[in-house]
């Protein structure tokens, strides 16, 4: 059968095969009827898979209460706190490591009639521990998908298991290790931040002491200095000195009380919108799909041969 060229070939030969379809109708039928029913068939016993969603928001890092004598200070020259902002996709990256994924994977979870860990259930707990560990987390990470919606700062992920149980499970587990690694990066960041503001507000304590100790001597030396300009002039220069001293120093303080709080807070990083729900039908394989996609492939399959045999 030759390729039609131009619009008229086109009519023509979708004509003719529309005439032959309809003659062997039977036959087209036939083939739909076999992939509709082998797709059916094929929906049903392959193995189902459910999939658990959940949906969390990441918690503002806000400042740190202060005490009562540098909260005082905070007011009187305006302190800065430390940076806390949320960042959904951070959160979402970080839902994705591996130090996240394996402590997933390490945890034991509701399978068949006990309990098993992830390994176990998706079969490489044969394998060596190294193997072990890359397989059972490579194969948790497809199993996740991630969402996040920039504009409202919230994360939705979902993990797709073969038993509704375990997808539960495994959301739940996945929350509890995001929220662990959180505190602990938040904890790490401001530890580390506190050792460096410690170290340079006992150098700006030091150097407002110097400040201090000038202008105390400069008043020593210059009981009265109404009429002299210059001593005027030096005297202000001193004073500068030392409140600028003062002012760095507090907010050294500041942020050293701040991140020692931080350093030891545990509170929660994430707050949990909507927890998983047990699901009640499979995610895969779709069954009413796979038939509709049986019979369209049946049918295309007869029109191939109807083509062919022309």
């Amino acid at each position: 059968m030759t390729a039609p060229t131009s619009p008229v070939d086109w009519y023509t030969s979708a004509l003719g095969l529309a005439q032959r379809a309809r003659r062997h109708w039977a036959s087209l039928s036939a083939l739909s009827l076999v992939g509709a029913t082998t797709a059916g068939i094929l929906a049903f016993v392959l193995p189902a898979y459910y999939t658990a969603t959940a949906t969390f928001q990441a918690e503002p890092s806000a400042g740190a209460p202060l005490s009562g004598s540098l909260a005082g200070l905070a007011a009187q020259f305006g302190a800065i706190q430390l940076p806390g902002q949320s960042n959904p996709q951070l959160f979402a990256d970080i839902l994705m490591t591996d130090a996240v994924l394996r402590r997933v994977s390490r945890a034991t979870y509701p399978w068949s009639t006990g309990t098993a860990t992830l390994a176990a259930v998706y079969g490489y707990d044969r394998e060596s521990p190294a193997w072990r560990d890359y397989h059972t987390v490579r194969k948790l990470r497809r199993a996740i998908n991630v969402d996040v919606n920039i504009r409202t700062s919230v994360v939705s992920f979902s993990v797709e298991a073969r038993a509704p149980e375990l997808a539960v499970a495994l959301v739940d587990t996945a929350l509890v290790a995001l929220d662990e690694a959180n505190i602990a990066l938040r904890r790490a960041r401001a530890a580390a931040e506190q050792t460096f503001t410690a170290d340079r507000a006992e150098h700006a304590r030091q150097e407002l002491a110097d400040a201090e100790a000038n202008l105390a001597g400069f008043y020593e030396r210059n009981r009265t200095i109404a009429s002299s300009p210059s001593l005027q002039i030096e005297e202000g220069r001193l004073r500068r000195s030392v409140d600028v001293a003062q002012q760095v120093f507090v907010q050294l303080r500041l942020q050293e009380e701040q991140a020692a709080v931080q350093a030891v807070r545990n509170t929660p990083a994430i707050t949990v919108i909507d927890p998983a729900v047990q699901p009640v039908k499979p995610s895969w394989p779709r069954k009413k799909l796979a038939i509709a996609a049986g019979f369209l492939c049946g049918l295309l399959l007869g029109i191939a041969r109807l083509m062919l045999l022309s």
